[in-house]
């Protein structure tokens, strides 16, 4: 039996040790936290330090991001922002081949971290790393070709680069003309479709924000510093991507002449005629390519719609019908297809479409469908240098006199400034356009014998609209 005095004094033996325990466990959390916020401070400094010498496009750079990608690769997101701009500044300083072999090397390692410690992150490193590859010449048509084919396939979302997706279709193309197995005209036609599919959506995406800001400033409403840079950033983007599809067009344009396509879908009709997909862009190639007047252009739009009366089927019967000149029936199914469109370019370019039709025949309706065009997609320029074309060729309908009647001129090139302002990728026509009609408007000597400089002019005809007489010296 423990006597009292003993009992007592192992008690309070076990309290002490007891507390020496807890101390020491505090102090080594305190340790702990206290390394935490030394790691963290760091981590900070050398963000904060490699992010201003990319700034100064210092290589420097890329000791820094070292350390980061040592210590802290998860600490900030930044830190693989200013890290790929740090490993291009590595890039383009190499003196030797090696040197530029080493750094591009480790910037697709580098993109390959930036997934593993923030998954999801958008940023599109799997395309990156085919373009590092192509950019700096390294590695086979077949090595970039397989990392481009693998962000396609599995990272659609974030395969946004104008540039990756030509390179893409072009060493496809290369494939094909070589002669090397595998590679068959169906394959070309298909990346070709599914490229421009992408080309169309990231244009989409664009064009729909502008048409945002467009509409503010429609409205009357400036816009932010911040959004006319915006602007700016994406008409540059717009006019990149209408260079990267007119450069695959004119590729694919060798590849499917009519000679050449009416043969290749007449020989594959029978065997795809269940196949929508397949008759689908059969049919869009057929009517991209002028060939929208043979009658296998007819066959496959009937057997599309039958298979589907989707917007797309409607659009090309409307078509047909038109080759056919049933003009009301032809409209019947353009006005269907526009109806069924949800994406608002493609509904404008049907609008577009029957206004140009119209343009032959009634100038009224032509625009009530380029104003239609105009109404659910602000940044259709196209539609505006309809319009002007329409004006243009009504001086004789409107005006009192010859002055009056080449006013019209007048507004016909703001139309046309109109149409430059909304979709830069006809900025030049349109200023050439517009040029055009104010050289055949009244000139200033016209303007002052006139006595109506800053008047405004009605013109009481089928266009309803008005225009104010230039001031001399403008």
């Amino acid at each position: 039996m423990i006597s009292g005095l003993k009992r007592e004094k192992l008690i309070n033996n076990y309290s002490v040790k007891k507390m020496k325990t807890k101390l020491s466990l505090l102090l080594i959390a305190i340790a702990g936290l206290f390394t935490q916020a030394q790691n963290t401070e760091a981590c900070s400094e050398n963000l904060q330090l490699m992010g201003q010498l990319v700034k100064e496009k210092n290589v420097e750079a890329y000791d820094y991001l070292t350390l980061l990608r040592k210590d802290c690769p998860s600490f900030h997101k930044s830190i693989y922002s200013y890290g790929e701009a740090a490993i291009k500044l590595k890039i383009e300083k190499a003196t030797t081949p090696q040197d530029k072999e080493k750094y591009a090397r480790d910037l697709m390692k580098f993109y390959d971290e930036h997934d593993l410690n923030f998954p999801n992150n958008g940023a599109g490193n799997k395309m990156k790393k085919g373009l590092v590859l192509f950019d700096n010449k390294l590695g086979t048509d077949k090595e970039i070709y397989d990392l481009l084919d693998n962000a396609f396939k599995t990272d659609y979302a974030n395969f946004k680069y104008a540039k990756a997706m030509y390179v893409y279709f072009e060493i496809l193309v290369k494939d094909f003309k070589a002669g090397n197995k595998g590679v068959e005209l169906q394959q070309i036609f298909d990346k070709y479709d599914d490229l421009s599919q992408k080309l169309v959506e990231e244009e989409d995406e664009l064009t729909n924000e502008k048409d945002g800001l467009l509409s503010k400033e429609e409205a009357g409403e400036t816009l932010a510093d911040k959004e006319i840079k915006r602007k700016e950033k994406i008409e540059s983007n717009l006019e990149i991507f209408a260079g990267v599809k007119n450069d695959m067009d004119n590729i694919i344009l060798e590849l499917s002449t009519c000679d050449k396509l009416i043969p290749f879908y007449q020989k594959g009709f029978e065997s795809n005629k269940g196949n929508e997909e397949w008759l689908k862009r059969a049919a869009n190639r057929l009517e991209a390519k002028g060939c929208d007047t043979d009658p296998l252009f007819s066959k496959i739009s009937e057997a599309l719609y039958k298979l589907n009366p989707s917007a797309e089927a409607a659009e090309k019967l409307g078509v047909v019908e038109y080759q056919r000149k049933n003009i009301s029936k032809s409209m019947d199914y353009f006005n269907q297809a526009a109806d069924l469109y949800k994406d608002n370019s493609k509904k404008a370019n049907v609008y577009y479409k029957m206004a140009s039709i119209y343009s032959k025949s009634n100038k009224v309706q032509a625009r009530n469908y380029a104003r239609k065009a105009l109404a659910v997609k602000p940044s259709y320029g196209k539609a505006y240098l309809l319009i002007a074309q329409l004006y243009g060729s009504s001086i004789n309908d409107c005006g009192n006199d010859q002055y009056e009647k080449r006013a019209m001129y007048w507004l016909a090139a703001q139309y046309c400034d109109k149409a430059g302002a909304a979709d830069s990728s006809i900025k030049g026509l349109a200023s050439k356009t517009a040029a055009s009609y104010r050289a055949a408007a009244p000139s200033k000597t016209e303007i002052f014998q006139s006595g109506k400089a800053g008047q405004r002019i009605a013109f009481n005809c089928w266009v309803g609209e008005s225009v104010v007489v230039p001031s001399i010296g403008k």
